[in-house]
């Protein structure tokens, strides 16, 4: 089980089962032990079979046939759902219909496990897209390079690249070497200079290099962002290897964490990420208010936004997790255009009070 990517998003949103689809959005405490989130489940599907009590006959008899399917793939008390949450999309019918499932490295954030509706609920689907996509994790030194894949919470070893120095000759002069210049003996001051020149010329030309090397490996394991630990003069050297690469580079910081054991480094990692995250939506919020206060392409508040949308001219939807009224039609209409969409909540979405909880950045 994967985590959802954009692409699976944009085409749950646009599918329609002929009775309706049932989604599902589960959070997995590890601390907890009693399963509270089977009875929140369960409580949930029970609420859905008792509003929709007087529905015609059909739609009424696939419902319950379809809630016990969901009940049934989680009764087996030893099966948690892989790692932090799982999301599901399930067909009504009365036998067995469609059904679409991810695992997620970080819990749904949905007010209502389980929700019924003639189209699928997708606004918290795109919040986990926003900021649970796996990326790529490289740790620098001088001398050598980490590479490393985060994804649904776990850390994964892509690529191990250390440099050989060959300074063996050098070793040998510098040991009988003398306190006495006159003597002769010994590497003079220039040509300590010169090994350290040619050392660092070594050093920066193999970062460079394990850059194209990692930009290769990122774009074969799909990934199109990679956050960087390290001095920043081998970071900036690691940069140019990776060129044009699609994957794009983000500083996690400057600490030196190259012999830190996988296991250790998740605590930091992830709060590198969460970091430039929220940096990341901070930048588009104030962007898109921006262009929308300067009158260029930029829209704010709600109706101007979804008229912008139903013309296709929206290039980045913004707008705070907490709307709830239209919420679902304007992301739907954003993933038609193929626009981008950032969903912030609490303090990085306040600024968005001014203009309803909504505002855009516009294609023109």
């Amino acid at each position: 089980m994967s985590e959802p990517t954009w692409e699976e998003a944009r085409e749950i949103s646009e599918w329609r089962p002929r009775l309706g689809v049932l989604s599902v959005y589960l959070g997995f405490d590890p601390a907890d032990r009693g399963g509270a989130w089977r009875t929140e489940l369960r409580n949930g599907l029970d609420a859905i079979l008792d509003a929709n009590k007087e529905i015609d006959h059909e739609p009424r008899v696939a419902l319950r046939a379809t809630a016990k399917r969901v009940l049934e793939r989680f009764e087996d008390g030893d099966l948690r759902p892989p790692p932090r949450g799982e999301i599901g999309f399930v067909a009504v019918s009365e036998k067995e219909g469609a059904e679409h499932w991810w695992g997620t490295g970080t819990p749904p954030a949905a007010d209502a496990c389980v929700e019924y509706a003639p189209e699928p609920v997708v606004a918290p689907l795109i919040a986990l897209c926003c900021h649970g996509a796996s990326r790529g994790v490289a740790l620098l030194s001088a001398e050598r390079v980490r590479l490393l894949r985060c994804a649904e919470g776990t850390l994964d070893e892509l690529e191990d690249w250390e440099m050989s120095v060959f300074s063996l000759n050098w070793r040998e002069r510098k040991s009988q070497s003398t306190s006495n210049p006159a003597r002769g003996h010994g590497v003079s001051s220039s040509g300590h200079d010169q090994f350290d020149e040619r050392l660092e010329h070594n050093r920066q030309r193999f970062l460079a290099e394990c850059g194209g090397l990692a930009a290769r490996a990122l774009e074969q394991s799909g990934l199109d962002e990679v956050v960087v630990f390290g001095p920043a003069k081998d970071v900036e050297g690691f940069d140019s290897g990776l060129g044009s690469a699609k994957a794009k580079l983000a500083l996690g910081g400057e600490q030196d964490l190259i012999s830190v054991p996988k296991g250790k480094l998740g605590e930091v990692v992830a709060e590198a990420i969460e970091r430039l995250d929220s940096e990341r939506d901070r930048a588009i919020v104030e962007r898109a208010l921006g262009e929308a206060k300067g009158g260029s392409r930029g829209s704010a508040g709600v109706q101007e936004t979804k008229e912008a949308l139903l013309e296709g001219r929206v290039d980045h939807l913004v707008f705070d997790a907490a709307i709830d009224e239209d919420a679902e039609l304007m992301i739907r209409a954003a993933l038609s255009s193929s626009a981008q969409v950032t969903i912030v909540r609490d303090e990085l979405a306040e600024p968005l009070a001014e203009a309803e909880g909504v505002a855009a950045i516009l294609r023109y």
